[in-house]
């Protein structure tokens, strides 16, 4: 069990000096370590918690296998395509129903689980397609080139934590951008892009340090260039598809053992300190983000989606699924600052590699370090936050009036 004093209502990385304990389900303690690192850079995606300690558990018993959902769509993935030679690659998912949110054994294993209650069955009656991989830095750049638009600003870097590239980071800082409650594991930089994130990228890694006005920008670019209209996946779209028709913790199934198998995240040798945490490690080991299509697929053949980038979706923030739409639009509201975010990240434990795991990015008031204003919500930029793209195949989705 890996516990923690977590701050009220939100959690990402525990707070400075405190105490984490790992025991197995069985009780027995496995390690116990303290942590550096501050919860206050809200901006970077947080894990979301109810009052209290935050706690999980990867449990002890025999590995599960992925499980079919109940109201599972029957058929598979279809066939990839691309609508232009430097669109995203795409692959058509089918209708169906699932279970969207976590599960009674999630509740009972992590306990930190009420952002993503109650448990509710969504009914998706429409196909869509979603993006085999997370948008590239080679893909962003074609369309910076094509337009001309402009891109780039200031930007949160979470920097490595060990090797030679410990701390460091390219760019500029802001003033006070090195001087936050979360330096030196999160700076801020005044000139973050896609192309610059602050640490090396390769044109097959995901695009980061781009802000939802520039993702919004790049939507269109691809809307005009295909005659569809691309979007963000709603989160409920994301979670069915992160899903694959399984009803399991993880698109692989329990056992948090095989997560090096499929996700990018903190493993045991990945020298971030969520690290002890891991139940394994991973064949590669990137740094950062690695080049996508780097691990294993889920069962529709889309990558990557647990770990390596946390993905924006089209929907805000809601502390918890109480009315939210149960036919896979996405839930927003009007002057939304505080956007969710899924998939998790390189950086983050193994449990945040979860189907049901929900994330944040934006304007957080009152846990602002004055990086950024509510002025900035749709601006601001992290160097592991991306997306992938969705589009609908049929004029009976959600998004028919945009098409």
């Amino acid at each position: 069990m890996l516990s923690g004093n977590a701050p009220v209502a939100f959690v990402r990385a525990f707070g400075a000096g405190s105490g984490l304990k790992l025991e197995n389900g069985d009780g027995a303690r496995i390690a116990e370590f303290g942590l550096k690192a501050s919860a206050k850079f809200t901006r970077a995606a947080i894990e979301i918690c109810g009052d209290g300690t935050a706690t999980a558990a990867a449990g002890s018993g025999a590995a599960a296998a992925s499980a079919p959902a109940a109201g599972a769509p029957t058929g598979g993935a279809g066939q990839p395509f691309r609508d232009c030679e430097t669109c995203p690659e795409m692959v058509p998912l089918p209708a169906g129903g699932f279970m969207m949110g976590s599960s009674a054994k999630e509740v009972k294993q992590l306990k930190y689980v009420q952002a993503a209650l109650p448990r509710h069955e969504v009914t998706i009656g429409y196909p869509f397609a979603i993006g085999r991989f997370e948008v590239t830095v080679e893909e962003f750049d074609a369309f910076t080139k094509e337009t001309g638009v402009p891109v780039g600003g200031k930007c949160g870097i979470r920097t490595m934590e060990s090797g030679p590239q410990a701390f460091k980071y390219s760019g500029t800082l802001v003033p006070g951008g090195d001087k936050s409650p979360a330096a030196p594991y999160v700076i801020v930089i005044a000139d973050g892009s896609y192309a610059q994130p602050g640490l090396a990228v390769t044109a097959r890694q995901p695009a980061g340090c781009v802000s939802r006005n520039e993702i919004k920008q790049y939507l269109a670019w691809l809307s005009l260039k295909s005659g569809r209209h691309y979007r963000l996946p709603s989160e409920a779209e994301w979670e069915y598809a992160y899903r694959a028709g399984t009803d399991t913790i993880n698109f692989w199934g329990d056992d948090f053992r095989k997560t090096c198998d499929y996700a990018n995240f903190a493993d045991r040798k990945s020298g971030y300190q969520a690290a002890p945490a891991a139940s394994c490690a991973e064949k590669i080991h990137p740094g950062w983000t690695a080049e996508v299509g780097s691990y294993k697929p889920n069962p529709w053949g889309l990558y990557d989606m647990a770990g390596n980038a946390q993905e924006a979706v089209e929907d805000c923030l809601h502390e918890s699924y109480e009315g939210a739409p149960t036919d896979g639009s996405p839930w927003t509201k009007k002057d939304c600052v505080v956007f969710v975010a899924r998939g998790g990240d390189y950086e983050l434990t193994q449990f945040s590699m979860r189907a049901s795991e929900r994330l944040l990015f934006g304007y957080v008031p009152e846990a602002s370090d004055g990086m950024w204003t509510a002025e900035e919500g749709s601006d601001e930029r992290f160097n592991a936050l991306g997306f992938r793209v969705a589009v609908s195949l049929d004029d009976t989705s959600w998004d028919k009036d945009a098409r």
